[in-house]
């Protein structure tokens, strides 16, 4: 009787539960590699917007590598810190280098802009020759009987002194204009020869605009800022940009102007800024 009852209820228990499989394991799904790893890290980074550059050579001071800040000691004395990040190219003559090879009392020459407010290297140069150094700014005074031009670096806004010697080339509209032509508040271009004691002489001064002149620009609003009252302009002959106050303007021109309008501008330099007289459609606008 035990031994059916045993039997029974082993037939009952088969019949309930379900059938057994041996389970072959299932292995974990293959993790896949992280692009971001595989890509190129400037591809995160927005492009550098279209400024005007400016050279700025000197002795390096210090690196940041941290803060990706370096410390500068530009030819005419002052200390600069430049930025830069993974878009900065770093080169000696034909040669790929790293912020590795930037060591404190390297000459550089970088090539500048003005980037939220702040000085950013888009490249770097090792110097291995002479030190020739360019730069942008406007005039603070001449000294005709000393011949040392002073300057405001319109990126650093740092002021820098030049001496004029008699091979120095100073030009306006392409044409030679003797020193005189120097006054305050006029823009200019330098090419500048650094000596060993930090001594700069002109080789080359470039007008670019007097206060008073008037230009034409032809190009492309980048942007319109009403609150500020300027517009920037991309000119279409060059990857200029150019900011064009608008206090000049009625109310009504001002709302008339529309960002990607191709434009022609007339405008007066007075010696902070270019001032806007009349802004006209384009005929022909960019492609």
């Amino acid at each position: 009787m035990r031994l059916n009852l045993f039997l029974i209820g082993v037939l009952w228990i088969g019949a309930v539960l379900p059938p057994c499989h041996a389970q072959t394991p299932v292995p974990p799904p293959a993790r896949s590699e992280s692009k971001s790893a595989a890509t190129d890290t400037s591809l995160d980074l927005p492009p550098l917007p279209r400024s005007e550059v400016s050279l700025i050579g000197g002795t390096v001071v210090r690196t940041d590598p941290i803060r990706d800040r370096i410390v500068v000691r530009a030819f005419g004395g002052k200390d600069l810190t430049l930025d830069f990040d993974v878009r900065t190219q770093i080169l000696q003559g034909m040669n790929v280098l790293s912020v590795r090879d930037i060591r404190p009392g390297t000459r550089i020459y970088a090539d500048t802009i003005s980037k939220d407010g702040r000085i950013f290297a888009k490249t770097i140069r090792i110097g291995t020759g002479a030190s020739v150094g360019e730069a942008r700014g406007q005039v603070i005074d001449y000294d005709a009987a000393e011949r040392v031009l002073r300057v405001r670096d319109l990126i650093s806004s740092q002021p820098f002194s030049i001496h004029i010697g008699g091979a120095t080339e100073v030009q306006a509209d392409g044409r030679a204009v003797p020193a005189t032509e120097l006054v305050a508040g006029s823009l200019v271009h330098v090419t500048f020869r650094s000596g060993s004691e930090g001594s700069n002489s002109a080789q080359k001064i470039e007008i670019l605009a007097r206060p008073g002149s008037t230009f034409t620009f032809a190009g492309r609003i980048v942007v319109v800022d009403l609150r500020d009252g300027h517009l920037t302009l991309a000119e279409s002959a060059s990857e200029n940009t150019f900011e064009v106050a608008l206090d000049s303007l009625s109310q009504d021109a001002k709302l008339r102007l529309r960002q990607g309008a191709d434009v022609i501008v007339q405008a007066r330099f007075d010696g902070r800024r270019y001032q806007a007289q009349s802004i006209e459609p384009m005929s022909n606008p960019q492609p």
